[in-house]
């Protein structure tokens, strides 16, 4: 694969080769299922709309799972400065990839994330940075999506990576799974983004009055595209989902609100993030989306 050109939306280019693993794996055997718990809901639950309380529950909750799986630094990948353009093209072409299969926007924000959590973990070459991004999406399907609407192997591969074969794709599955130790489900910065954005509402609702067209719903989906655009920033991939979300939220508000110091403060203190981390973050990702 070229580390240069965009990718075709419809199936990764470059030229066909095997996959190789990223460890020792078994066979091409179908994985076995589940891969870790799947994500809650955040918008409402059994209980009616979300309060505060229900809220910082989730929030709670998804901290612990990305303190214990979240692996910190740098992107391992092997090679020459270019192949940071290359990971760029995957996550663009992820991003921009017609969703054939109906697979939720959680589905990619997922295999978005599992594609990060390998980079910083693994020291990986520009051969199979293609087949790794492909598999990261079947296996966010398969964790995310209801059983009868994950495609056959090879149904999903006409579609999103015509050069691999099936087996090439399960004994990179297994692999992936090995290495992540069959824990798929870590929060996704989508996910804090929706819980962040759901407690600065319901704590400061007159926030709502600045939103374009006073529309949460409409915002959030806003501020998704920036975030997954600064999730192909090379840069900030060594960030942890939930700093990179509240950066964003931090760059709206401070836009949108003149007092914005306060509910920031109050989200910092319940992410748990410390106010040099959100610095690093924020310069970093003011240059990123500077450069969109």
């Amino acid at each position: 694969m070229a580390s240069g050109g965009r990718l075709s939306p419809q199936s990764p280019r470059g030229p066909r080769a095997a996959a190789p693993a990223l460890g020792a794996a078994p066979g091409p055997q179908s994985p076995r299922q589940p891969f870790g718990p799947a994500p809650l809901p955040l918008q409402c639950d059994r209980g009616g709309p979300l309060d505060e309380r229900r809220l910082v529950a989730h929030l709670q909750l998804a901290l612990g799972r990305e303190a214990r799986l979240w692996r910190g630094g740098h992107p391992q990948v092997a090679g020459p400065v270019e192949i940071r353009h290359t990971v760029r093209e995957l996550v663009l072409w992820l991003l921009e990839v017609k969703n054939i299969f109906h697979f939720s926007q959680t589905t990619f924000n997922l295999a978005l994330t599992t594609f990060s959590r390998l980079l910083v973990s693994l020291k990986m070459r520009e051969r199979i940075l293609q087949c790794v991004m492909i598999t990261s999406l079947r296996l966010a399907a398969k964790v995310n999506e209801e059983e009868e609407l994950i495609p056959r192997v090879k149904d999903f591969l006409k579609h999103y990576g015509s050069g691999y074969s099936p087996n090439e794709l399960l004994r990179m599955e297994l692999a992936i799974l090995d290495k992540l130790h069959w824990d798929l489900y870590i929060g996704t910065p989508l996910d804090f983004l929706t819980i962040f954005h759901a407690l600065l509402v319901l704590g400061w609702p007159h926030v709502v009055e600045l939103l374009p067209q006073r529309n949460p719903s409409l915002h959030v989906a806003s501020l998704t595209r920036q975030l997954q655009h600064c999730m192909a920033g090379h840069q900030l991939l060594q960030f942890k989902g939930s700093t990179l979300a509240l950066v964003i939220i931090t760059l709206e508000l401070e836009r949108l609100m003149p007092d914005w110091c306060t509910p920031i403060s109050d989200l910092l203190k319940k992410a748990q993030v410390s106010t040099e981390q959100l610095s690093h973050c924020k310069e970093l990702v003011e240059q990123h989306l500077r450069s969109l």
